[in-house]
């Protein structure tokens, strides 16, 4: 809860206060200590303990999600490419599959409209 600080306004109260716990964990932005109440709680009911949670935590600290994020990208921009040299290899084909999408949409809104 936010208790009132004078004229002034409010003040966040500890997080221990409104049932939350808080297992040191801060956010890397603005220092605030971040609530854990949802996820570890629920899995606590699982029975997953309080050190299974911390050995993934820490095992998640050092992926490099940057390198996914990289690769992901990379495999876009290949894939994107192949399309782009087919559809100038085969225009006729490209241009049938154009036509058999709008007359499939056009046969699928008039049914929808039809109700």
């Amino acid at each position: 809860m936010d208790r009132p600080m004078g004229n002034t306004g409010f003040t966040p109260s500890s997080a221990t206060d409104s049932g939350v716990s808080t297992s040191g964990a801060t956010c890397p932005h603005c220092g605030k200590a971040l609530p854990t109440r949802g996820l570890e709680q629920f899995l606590g009911k699982l029975g997953i303990s309080e050190e299974m949670i911390d050995n993934l935590r820490s095992s998640m600290q050092n992926v490099d999600v940057e390198d996914y994020l990289n690769t992901a990208r990379e495999y876009l921009r290949n894939g994107s490419d192949k399309a782009k040299s087919y559809a100038k290899e085969n225009p006729g084909k490209v241009a049938a599959g154009v036509a058999v999408l709008a007359v499939g949409a056009g046969l699928l809104i008039s049914a929808l409209n039809r109700d």
